[in-house]
């Protein structure tokens, strides 16, 4: 069995299967290993393969010694990615080189439209989602509140249904998935009235069937009505 590689100019961070484009490279399939685990962070990383059409072996990373010189993050932590001998963590540094090998970034311009999102994902998004202490746990949420960066966000949603404008890419998947996992963790977070186009942008993301076959579809559906509550 074999899968497609773009070797074509694409959209950022689409796949083949998105479009008419052939492609002339193949690759066995399963080398690439997904460490993760579903209560955490990690699925995002497979909603973008999911997205991509990109076949993987999702590794729970439970049964895994993690403080192994073999796992690919030194740090222990996940997600964790291997893929023909390139070990990567870091869910921005996976995202980025997914798009990069399987979804057409094949420019400097393209890598730079999605890497500025990707990086201010985790640089700037996290820390107003996720309030954490020394330990790194989860204690609050910023968007209780009403951040100047997240109304900015909004205001730039008005302009496309995606942060692109017309065509989901990864940078999509990096910022959704933390508005998602912020809804997720405080189901109390209302983003209805003050931010009307990230409501409907994060209810959209949950409910693509790529994010579905990811997170499942319970998650994916009570995500899509937080998102859209009003009270």
């Amino acid at each position: 069995t074999l899968l497609i590689k773009p070797t074509t100019a694409l959209l950022p961070g689409l796949h083949p299967r998105h479009t008419n484009i052939m492609s002339t490279r193949l690759r066995p399939l399963s080398a690439l290993k997904i460490y993760g685990n579903q209560g955490t962070r990690s699925p995002l990383v497979n909603w973008y393969l999911e997205e991509l059409g990109v076949e993987y072996e999702n590794i729970n990373a439970a049964n895994v010694d993690r403080t192994s010189a073999a796992y690919p993050n030194p740090f222990g932590s996940i997600p964790a990615c291997t893929d023909e001998g390139v070990e990567l963590f870091e869910s921005g540094a996976i995202l980025m080189f997914l798009a990069d090998k399987y979804g057409g970034l094949d420019t400097p311009e393209k890598r730079a439209a999605v890497g500025k999102w990707v990086m201010w994902a985790n640089a700037s998004l996290d820390p107003i989602c996720f309030v954490e202490n020394d330990r790194g746990q989860v204690l609050d949420t910023k968007l209780k509140g009403s951040p100047k960066a997240i109304a900015t966000l909004d205001s730039l949603l008005g302009q496309g249904p995606f942060l692109l404008g017309e065509e989901f890419s990864v940078a999509d998947v990096a910022v959704a998935s933390y508005i998602l996992y912020t809804l997720l963790f405080f189901p109390q977070v209302r983003l209805l009235p003050k931010w009307p186009h990230l409501a409907k942008y994060a209810a959209a993301c949950a409910q693509r069937p790529a994010y579905v076959k990811a997170f499942g579809a319970d998650t994916a559906a009570k995500l899509a009505e937080i998102a859209l509550r009003k009270n």
